[in-house]
């Protein structure tokens, strides 16, 4: 059975309910974030909470809880529900009941933290590489993790059919995100990745650090034509890692290959992970 954390209190999550009148479930506001325990310890916490807080700040909502309490509660019901090696934690916030069908009272938000079990994706994807496919698409509001995510889910049997791993944004020319990771390009053994209209990622943040005095790095506007010419592309989260991709649309990358700079990443992000 998995717990969960609802409004102060501990619970079965299939015990927990929010109201029918929630302006998160009747207008869509709110704001989420998404991470990842490693034996029972969440991984990157302070990261991911001062990226929660700047999007609480941005939407005018009420954190009910203290950073301190929030990674107790995280904890707790991670070891509740049994989730011993690796669990996935969604943190969400909402202005609670609405008033007037659209305003909402700032000193009653709900808010709540859910635990499930991690899966990785296919081995096959890390070893061979993956596919992306590419949409026309800006999230609102892209530097902060709201829960509109209209545009991702709407596509995901799409992704399916096309037997992709993810959906990459692109506007205007422009590389993106993908629907629920960052990506990164490879060229001439420089690490380039968006830094505009995108969620800055935790797991993002670590790629850059391990980079950091081993690679060159540019974070810049990258350009969709610039896919093509990539010697590598990766993309990364908190419940993806670093999975490796050599095919975005009809066009293979690079040489189709998982390449070299990618799979060093994945070793040190994951002996990163192993140390908590």
């Amino acid at each position: 059975m998995n717990y969960c954390f609802l409004n102060g209190e501990i619970m079965p999550t299939s015990e927990a309910k929010v109201s029918v009148f929630d302006i998160g479930l009747l207008r869509g506001y709110g704001i989420y974030d998404g991470l990842t325990t490693i034996e029972g310890k969440p991984f990157r916490f302070i990261d991911h909470w001062k990226r929660f807080v700047g999007g609480a700040h941005a939407l005018n909502l009420n954190i009910p809880i203290t950073e301190e309490v929030c990674e107790k509660k995280i904890t707790e019901i991670v070891k509740k529900s049994g989730l011993k090696d690796r669990a996935i934690i969604r943190v969400i916030l909402t202005g609670g009941e609405t008033l007037a069908g659209i305003e909402y009272d700032f000193e009653k938000p709900t808010f709540y933290i859910t635990a499930e079990k991690w899966e990785s994706l296919p081995a096959e994807i890390f070893e061979k590489g993956g596919k992306l496919v590419t949409y026309r698409h800006v999230r609102e509001m892209p530097e902060h993790k709201t829960i509109n995510y209209i545009a991702g889910a709407k596509l995901q049997n799409w992704r399916k059919e096309e037997k992709a791993v993810e959906i990459l944004y692109t506007y205007d020319g422009e590389v993106l995100e993908c629907a629920t990771s960052n990506v990164f390009i490879i060229k001439n053994n420089t690490l380039i990745t968006p830094v505009e209209n995108v969620l800055k990622g935790i797991t993002k943040k670590v790629i850059l650090e391990l980079a950091d005095g081993k690679y060159k790095v540019e974070e810049r506007p990258v350009l969709e034509e610039e896919l093509k010419t990539a010697d590598e592309v990766f993309i990364c989260s908190s419940f993806k890692d670093v999975a490796p991709i050599t095919r975005i649309d009809n066009f293979v990358v690079g040489d189709g290959e998982v390449g070299l700079i990618t799979k060093d990443l994945m070793g040190q992000f994951a002996k990163i992970l192993q140390m908590g």
